[in-house]
């Protein structure tokens, strides 16, 4: 199989800078598995809503999927006062549709409406849960003042879109309605009555589960979109997405399926293009409970307790051969939670080593020179080859003593047995959603407690003070290079304790006419505002 064309290391805004097409009539049409639910930037926190919010309605800030970095958006820039207090300067030359300059008052006003959204299916307001006020300073100047230091705060602000104020003041930011009992309506949004935000494009149409129909906004502050026209279509089947592109009545087309790779590469004018996400694929060994449910022939010892059992799982298999031929050369093998590129990534740890023969002697050196019985767990809907995976791994654990079962689950019920703690040893996924590693290592890496709010995807239960301590300094400290030094540690101890089993890093994949230059984004979102025809 041919190489993909991988992209990195480039700045977004950069890439629209350098390559913008003065006022081109150009079109674009994408087919995407799946489209934005609403025009409103704050109805629903899920996927493809954060798709469509990029491109119609900017944030202060943008998380880049490409550096890892943070870039300005609405912020021309921001100042840490001191551990609690943020000064944001606004962008003077950004203007809503309707002429009007944009103000701290609409940021105030956009962030009391995320907790206000009539019947959202799922609220943003996590985003501005560290908030404890905001003021207006005047001449375009915005004060943040956190409960405590938010050392990601701006991250968490890129992913609100800012929308214009319509009441006749500026509200007092609280933490329920800011006094305020009329909101903006999520209906006229989707209808085109009331603009998204300040944006590359603006919404011409909307008509869910079938099409969006984006205009380029010509007086966007910054680089003007390429194209004067993007049409989103909905093609949730893979088959069709890709039929769709063969035939040519889209340009662009996202989730390209492993089985459809072949028939992409050898049409001749079609292109693929990819990036590693920062979807992370692991195991997690039950290393909270003895016994542990799925395991026999230990008299009742879970062997995961035991370091070298861990190590000796890590040194079985051969994450090269999985990202290669189970998942197509659509992976890149991991040795840490943290994917290259994502803030926090240590470059030092090194790749695990495939040696079959070293896990076996470890085995033997933990107690279990014949193995042990394992029911290994993973479902059977939720990643890409989420199962084939699990089955080569069966087959890889087999190779050093241990008798494997495997069993699948729909992922209706496998999330829930897994919080049951129902498993030994199973497959699950996250991804660095924020654009950096504190949450994602929060979540996985910290000691499990749910009134601390830690350790929600922990449910193997890795556990060590060091682990804790180091991510608790990381939160508490707002110095980008301490808090990333710190997050480095982090994953060195977790890789020492081999408190996980990383397998790889999933690549996101979308193929393009070969005319189209088209930015491929770790966090998987679909940005339009830098596609461009080739020169």
């Amino acid at each position: 199989m041919r190489k993909i064309q991988i992209i990195a290391g480039t700045s977004l805004l950069a890439c629209a800078s350098a390559f913008a097409l003065e006022a081109a009539a150009q079109d674009l049409t994408v087919g995407l598995a799946a489209i934005a639910t609403s025009a409103d930037p704050h109805f629903h926190r899920a996927g493809y809503n954060f798709d469509l919010r990029e491109n119609i309605s900017d944030a202060l800030a943008f998380s880049s999927g490409v550096t890892g970095e943070l870039e300005p958006r609405l912020a021309q820039s921001w100042e840490i006062v001191d551990d609690t207090k943020w000064v944001v300067t606004l962008e003077p030359n950004a203007k809503f549709a309707s002429g009007n300059a944009l103000g701290a008052d609409d940021v105030i006003y956009s962030f009391c409406r995320v907790r206000n959204v009539p019947n959202s299916p799922g609220l943003y307001s996590s985003f501005i849960g560290t908030i404890a006020s905001l003021t207006d300073l005047g001449d375009g100047k915005l004060e943040i003042t956190t409960k405590a230091p938010d050392p990601n705060l701006m991250r968490s602000l890129s992913n609100i879109g800012i929308v214009e104020n319509p009441t006749e003041g500026t509200l007092a930011y609280d933490e329920e309605t800011c006094g305020n009992d009329n909101w903006l309506s999520t209906n006229d949004f989707n209808s085109g009555a009331t603009a998204a935000g300040i944006g590359h494009f603006k919404v011409r149409t909307f008509t869910p589960d079938v099409e969006i129909v984006l205009e380029r906004n010509d007086d966007y502050y910054g680089e003007a979109a390429a194209y004067e026209t993007v049409t989103i279509k909905a093609l949730p089947d893979n088959s069709a997405r890709i039929a769709a592109l063969l035939g040519g009545s889209v340009d662009v087309i996202n989730s390209v399926p492993i089985n459809g790779i072949e028939s992409i590469q050898s049409a001749g004018n079609l292109e693929l293009v990819s990036a590693p996400s920062t979807l992370a694929i692991f195991f997690l060994a039950d290393q909270g409970q003895e016994p542990t449910p799925k395991v026999t022939g230990t008299d009742g010892k879970n062997p995961f307790l035991d370091v070298r059992v861990r190590r000796a799982l890590n040194l079985a298999i051969n994450r090269t051969e999985i990202a290669e031929t189970i998942m197509g050369g659509m992976a890149q093998p991991a040795s840490q939670l943290i994917g290259e590129g994502v803030f926090g990534y240590n470059p030092d740890l090194p790749p695990y080593a495939y040696d079959p023969e070293a896990a076996r002697a470890l085995l033997a050196e933990a107690g279990y020179p014949n193995g042990f019985g394992l029911t290994l767990t993973a479902p059977a809907d939720r990643y890409v080859n989420g199962a084939q995976v699990a089955q080569a791994v069966a087959a890889m654990l087999s190779q050093i003593g241990i008798n494997v079962t495997l069993e699948t689950f729909p992922r209706s019920v496998y999330f829930e047995k897994a919080s049951a703690f129902e498993y030994s040893l199973y497959l699950a996924g996250a991804a660095a959603d924020t654009g950096e590693g504190l949450s994602l290592m929060f979540n996985l890496a910290a000691t499990r407690d749910t009134q601390k709010g830690w350790g929600g995807a922990n449910r193997g239960r890795y556990s060590n003070p060091a682990t804790d301590a180091l991510l608790v300094e990381a939160q508490q400290t707002l110095d980008d290079a301490k808090r990333e030094d710190l997050l480095r540690q982090a994953s060195a101890q977790v890789y020492q304790d081999e408190g996980y089993v990383p397998l790889y890093h999933e690549y996101g994949v979308w193929a393009t006419k070969a005319d189209i230059v088209f930015e491929p984004h770790a966090n998987l979102v679909n940005i339009f505002y830098t596609a461009r025809p080739k020169n």
